[in-house]
């Protein structure tokens, strides 16, 4: 066994949760110490005296390979779950039992991971980089839990997770069907945001301009209207209405 298999017997124990990991490790290890067909070839029938070389070296090719298969898969699972299928004389019936026990676990595990996956949305003012990394994270979680997504489905959904200022990208994509890796993707999506904060810093230099020439032009207004004197309109009064004085101290005396 080379030192690379070594390294899938020790880094490999099957605990419950990477039950999917495991399964897909343990199957490339015995594929390649060619044992894997034990798991799909029922045992061939106990040679007698009748049965030829061929049948007697069939018998023994597959006792051996099912043996050396069962070695492996119980050094690699948890002390709890050796001791429940270490009695167990067809490597397939372990796989078959582990798979009762756990199958359901990881496919409730890929089932929330993909889920994730396709609900991720880009946030308002979030680095592209950022959302990107995010996207891979869950989508390689979602593989390791078993998914199977293709390259474009994939794509089409890392697309659609885009914010809403990205809607011109996302409308050439889908006219243009252009077909792109994940990593090529995000350099698009990255050449895309550059241009977009490009434009978004000269519509605000706009504005600031537009906002500072009004300001400007209100203010020679003003100093216009000073220079000139008041208006007939700023200069109308008001008039008063004088209420007449009375002389108490006179009209006492009358009395």
């Amino acid at each position: 066994m080379t030192p690379s298999l070594m390294n899938i017997l020790k880094d490999n124990t099957l605990t419950g949760d990477n039950y999917v990991t495991w399964k897909r490790k343990i199957g490339l290890l015995l594929q390649a110490e060619k044992h894997k067909f034990v798991l799909i070839t029922p045992k061939p029938p106990a040679p007698n005296n009748e049965s030829n070389v061929m049948q007697r070296d069939e018998y023994e090719q597959w006792k051996t390979s099912n043996d050396m298969a069962k070695c492996y898969i119980i050094a690699t699972i948890s002390d709890v779950l050796q001791q429940q299928h270490g009695g167990m004389g067809f490597v397939a019936d372990i796989m078959i039992s582990l798979e009762e026990m756990f199958a359901m676990r990881s496919r409730m595990t890929k089932r929330e991971a993909v889920t994730a996956f396709m609900n991720l949305r880009m946030k308002p003012r979030q680095v592209v980089k950022d959302h990107m990394m995010k996207v891979i994270a869950h989508l390689n979680i979602a593989e390791l839990n078993g998914a199977e997504i293709d390259g474009e489905t994939k794509i089409d959904m890392v697309v659609n997770s885009l914010s809403d200022s990205f809607d011109q990208f996302k409308l050439d994509y889908t006219l243009n069907k252009k077909e792109y890796t994940l990593q090529g993707l995000m350099q698009d999506v990255q050449s895309a945001e550059k241009i977009l904060v490009k434009s978004k810093g000269q519509e605000i230099h706009m504005v600031g301009k537009v906002a500072t020439f009004k300001t400007r032009q209100k203010v020679k207004k003003l100093q216009k209207k000073k220079q000139l004197g008041p208006t007939k309109k700023d200069t109308k009064k008001v008039t008063k209405i004088k209420t007449p004085e009375i002389n108490l101290r006179y009209e006492i005396n009358q009395v």
